[in-house]
């Protein structure tokens, strides 16, 4: 009997953080966003699967908390990128959580000419982002909340990897609400206004392994 596909040595990408309302405008709830995200981090851990995200500063201590709630293996679970842009301003529990064998950091370089602020790091944060999905050749990509990084980060996958499947989570709001709607996906409604998070996370990643077939 053929054995059923997992995400066993797979990554999948995870696009996430909760909007800053100075920024943006549209409807979102932090508290829904932080509920998804964590459960999409124990449904692809709980598959064996590797986890990989940005080191956005609302989400990464988040996923490297749920990270620790399972057993170390001797190779990372959790991959984090960030650029050398924000060394100064990465949270420290990011490093607390590496410092205890938890997850990994992964480094990219700072463009020059850049610095942190909104509108004058593009170049450095797409070249985190490139860097990000050709190391770790996702297996699938979630958005969940988040902003235009979202869009770019969603984009970004489609050019690189057309056809893998993709999910983006409409409930909890941001610009992934955005892309939930207009989203041509076979989990369709589900998607788009499902909030039992646990059920709908098991079927994204039973959705992913099945397309390893």
């Amino acid at each position: 009997m053929r054995q059923a596909p997992t995400l066993a040595e797979r990554a999948v990408f995870l696009s996430a953080s909760i909007p800053d309302p100075r920024r943006w405008s549209g409807s979102f709830d932090a508290l829904e966003i932080t509920d998804a995200v964590s459960t999409a981090a124990r449904a692809i851990l709980t598959a064996s699967g590797t986890l990989v995200s940005a080191a956005h500063p609302t989400i990464a201590p988040l996923l490297l908390y749920v990270a620790g709630e399972f057993p170390k293996s001797s190779e990372p679970r959790v991959i984090i990128y960030q650029s050398h842009l924000f060394d100064p301003i990465l949270p420290p529990a990011t490093l607390r959580f590496e410092n205890a064998g938890i997850g990994v950091l992964r480094w990219t370089d700072a463009v020059e000419g850049d610095t942190p602020e909104p509108g004058r790091r593009d170049a450095s944060l797409q070249l985190m982002r490139e860097t990000m999905l050709r190391e770790t050749d996702p297996a699938g990509a979630i958005f969940i909340g988040g902003m235009e990084g979202i869009a770019i980060e969603h984009d970004m996958f489609q050019e690189l990897y057309p056809g893998r499947p993709e999910y983006a989570l409409g409930r909890p709001g941001g610009e992934a609400r955005y892309l939930a709607e207009r989203a041509d996906s076979p989990l369709g409604r589900e998607l788009m206004t499902g909030d039992v998070y646990p059920a709908v996370l098991r079927r994204i990643v039973a959705d992913i392994s099945t397309s390893l077939e």
